[in-house]
């Protein structure tokens, strides 16, 4: 298994200087278990401010580096108290991230796909993980269609990869179903060779085990050939965070 490690630095109201100390533990870890676990991670940078460039560079002394996240949405209710998302600020920053070689972890919700995917068109070279099947709260017949018109759009971006993950988040319940709906449907959008499985646990544990996401992406790979399978189980993951 690929083991990524993306932090889960709490942005608003944290203490400053906590995003790197989360980086060093992580870091540490790395370590001790000779880079295999996690032999990668993304780490929290606030890229609403109007100079990310000492940030970045604090973060990249630790090797173990790959990408950074800043979460633009979470869901409809807590939004609100979210920094607003300014697009001139965060093209800017996008563009130092790409410079620095690193990829970005989005995760955002329906009301900002327009405004988000017009914003990361400026800048192409950004390597984009989409996360978590880009947070789709309303599972209904026609929240599916909007989904599905949305993630087209965003697998135009020459180098965006989507998240099979954390479907739990928003169903408060594990349906295997369901996740192979959604799955099939990304898979469908962007290829086996865009799509990466991951577990978003601790979260999804609230509401499902390793053995039951496990068992569903048996299933879900068994619809792909063999190269599409290897992509999706890890392929994809290694080559998207240089593992």
């Amino acid at each position: 298994p690929i083991c990524i490690a993306r932090s889960v630095h709490v942005q608003v109201g944290a203490a400053p200087g906590d995003e790197l100390r989360e980086t060093a533990f992580v870091a540490e870890c790395s370590l001790q278990t000779d880079g295999r676990y996690p032999a990668a991670a993304v780490c929290a940078v606030d890229l609403g401010q109007p100079d990310i460039r000492p940030d970045l560079q604090a973060q990249q002394e630790y090797t173990v580096i790959r990408g950074v996240r800043h979460m633009i949405g979470k869901s409809p209710e807590e939004n609100p108290s979210l920094p607003p998302f300014e697009p001139e600020i965060w093209v800017r920053n996008w563009r130092i991230v790409a410079q620095h070689g690193l990829s970005f972890d989005l995760q955002l919700t329906e009301d900002q796909y327009a405004m988000v995917l017009s914003a990361l068109r400026q800048v192409p070279d950004l390597k984009v993980a989409i996360c978590h099947f880009a947070s789709p709260w309303d599972r209904s017949s026609e929240g599916f269609r909007r989904w599905r018109k949305a993630l087209r759009g965003f697998a135009e971006l020459p180098n965006s990869v989507m998240k099979l993950s954390g479907l739990s988040m928003f169903t408060k319940t594990w349906e295997e179903p369901l996740f192979l709906e959604w799955a099939t449907a990304a898979l469908e959008i962007f290829g086996a060779e865009r799509c990466m499985l991951g577990s978003n646990f601790p979260v999804d544990s609230l509401y499902t085990t390793y053995d039951q996401i496990f068992d569903a992406w048996r299933k879900l790979a068994g619809q792909c050939s063999a190269p599409e399978a290897t992509a999706l189980a890890g392929g994809t993951a290694a080559a998207f965070y240089r593992i």
